[in-house]
């Protein structure tokens, strides 16, 4: 867990900083650029990584987020490879999924109400740091 909130959280100060730099610098801006209705909607934050290995839990079932809008990074170094875990994103309205192969430095931005999953990791791992913005008490 990132947020200073969460028992157990990343709570070095330097790391705390580039956390707040991220949200406010990057992914707030962003997210008001490509999803306007949020703004207002956005002051909350909450933030965590995952893992995911073969020998652990290896994917996550389709749901969608208790946040606006959600930001995906994979953590992984270039040359820290893996296959499977891909992540489907499904189109409520017209059945279609999106498969998108989340390699190394890629990051991904969406609204959280869109349902999504991870499928299966085969091999290597993936780290992903998450972000997510909220409004207060409630996502839009």
């Amino acid at each position: 867990m990132l947020d200073m909130r969460s028992e157990g959280c990343l709570a070095a100060p330097t790391f705390q900083a580039f956390y707040r730099m991220v949200l406010d610098t990057y992914m707030r801006p962003i997210a008001r650029l490509v999803f306007p209705e949020i703004t207002g909607h956005d002051a909350q934050t909450f933030g965590f990584s995952i893992n995911y290995q073969p020998s652990t839990d290896t994917s996550i079932r389709p749901h969608s987020d208790a946040s606006a809008v959600t930001l995906h990074i994979n953590i992984n170094r270039p040359g820290e490879e893996f296959t499977g875990s891909t992540v489907d994103f499904f189109d409520t309205e017209t059945r279609e999924v999106t498969v998108l192969t989340f390699e190394p430095g890629a990051a991904m931005i969406h609204r959280g109400n869109v349902p999504h999953m991870a499928q299966p990791i085969e091999t290597g791992d993936r780290t992903n740091l998450v972000l997510w913005l909220y409004g207060e008490g409630t996502r839009l």
